[in-house]
């Protein structure tokens, strides 16, 4: 069961007890259409080609460079952290999977101010709004710590869609509020990154603050500059400054939705900075977990001299990992975005070395579930390579690295197995490059 799947079969419950929540799967879809999408980039004089490959459900960055070696084992793992999901009941009586536990409502003080201390904002709620606690607590429960306002002592319809989702995301640097468009500097490897659509204007709040609109028409979207504050002394995620409040309003299309429209701007005028979107003055307070990407983590080395590798994996903003393949100088081979996969999933890529114009090696490398022990390489006219594969159990992952290989090796296929010797699955195709030589 999706995502997708478990955020209808949850609601479709809540909805029960709780009629006006019949629009709220349609709401979270819309958010998730508007929401993060894993990109990549890369720099470095080193980096000669990009190719972006849509293998698999992967986004791949590949560069160039020599990369021959031996198979590495596994290098020291980072410490390992879990989440134990609960379970639910889903429509007949079937288990229904979800990300976290039902948070508590939404603290809301006497004169009606709200904090968030992890997303570094505070707001006093305008006149005649409330927190809608119902839809907070099913977008918290799939990992979306969203807050969410609609209009109070309203009579529920199913087109009535006013109201105010408030969340703290990351924007590219070249569309950052206040900056200039098209802006040069990379993209961050494994970040997920919020967007605004539709007419695009700008402006500033009272304190400063640049804000960025997307104007569709019958929904509104603001990003206030909202940078990550990090203590003194302590590493800070690298998309930390590209941090925004975004604010997605709905139902501001004809004449009522101008009335949401002057609410919303001053909310985004009064909306305030609080904990770790100011100056820290102590200790500080951390984002919402998976906002930001991790740092990586060395999984696997092998090679010598110039031909010296190493496998990197971080766990991304969203619900993919980040894997490179990099010279042990920090040169970039590749680097891709994959879900965890399933236990008979598997992808090998084809490397030329050092380049695919100037090809003296191959290397073909590649990866499965946590599952697989060996991969045997079928190649055509030469005898099969067999590879132990490597992991750092931080990561749902397994991988393997043969190299060097003839210039002219043909692989025609691999075929992964586990501890006990049992086949888990063959596969012959092969990403990257069809051949390295002419």
């Amino acid at each position: 069961m999706n995502l997708e799947e478990l955020v209808r079969a949850a609601l479709a419950e809540e909805a029960k007890a709780e009629p006006g929540e019949a629009g709220a799967y349609e709401r979270f879809l819309g958010h998730r259409r508007r929401g993060a999408l894993a990109v990549a980039a890369f720099t470095g004089l080193a980096v000669a080609l990009v190719l972006a490959l849509a293998v698999g459900g992967a986004l791949v960055v590949r560069g160039e460079g020599g990369d021959q070696g031996q198979v590495a084992g596994p290098a020291a793992p980072a410490t390992t952290s879990t989440v134990t999901p609960t379970t639910a009941r889903a429509p007949g009586g079937g288990p229904v999977q979800t990300t976290l536990p039902a948070p508590p409502p939404v603290p809301v003080s006497p004169t009606g101010v709200v904090r968030r201390e992890h997303q570094g904002f505070e707001l006093t709620l305008p006149k005649a709004w409330v927190v809608d606690q119902s839809t907070t607590r099913s977008y918290h429960q799939f990992g979306q710590p969203w807050l969410v306002l609609s209009p109070g002592g309203r009579v529920i319809t199913a087109n009535d869609q006013r109201r105010m989702t408030i969340f703290t995301a990351v924007h590219e640097p070249r569309v950052y509020p206040g900056r200039a468009t098209g802006d040069p500097r990379p993209l961050l490897p494994g970040q997920s990154f919020g967007s605004l659509s539709g007419h695009r204007s700008s402006g500033r709040r009272a304190d400063g603050r640049a804000f960025a609109v997307g104007d569709q028409g019958a929904m509104l979207q603001y990003a206030i500059a909202w940078p990550y504050r990090c203590a003194a002394g302590l590493p800070c995620p690298e998309a930390a400054r590209w941090r925004v409040l975004q604010i997605d309003i709905e139902g501001t299309g004809g004449q009522e939705g101008l009335k949401v429209r002057r609410v919303a701007r001053q909310l985004v005028e009064s909306i305030r900075p609080i904990t770790n979107a100011l100056a820290p003055a102590g200790a500080s307070v951390p984002e919402e977990p998976s906002l930001f990407a991790d740092a990586p983590v060395v999984v696997g080395r092998g090679g010598k001299g110039v031909y010296a590798w190493e496998k990197l994996v971080r766990k991304g903003s969203g619900q993919e990992y980040w894997s490179e393949l990099r010279h042990q100088d920090g040169g970039l081979m590749y680097g891709g975005s994959y879900q965890a996969p399933g236990r008979s999933e598997q992808q090998a890529m084809i490397h030329c070395l050092p380049s695919q114009k100037r090809a003296t090696a191959m290397l073909v490398e590649g990866y499965g579930s946590e599952a697989v022990s060996k991969v045997v390489l079928e190649l055509k006219g030469r005898v099969p390579v067999e590879v132990a594969t490597f992991r750092n159990p931080e990561f749902p992952f397994t991988f393997w690295v043969v190299a060097p290989l003839p210039p002219d090796a043909r692989p025609l296929s691999f075929t992964s197995f586990d501890a006990a010797g049992q086949q888990i699955a063959k596969d012959t195709s092969f990403s990257g490059y069809v051949k390295c030589t002419p």
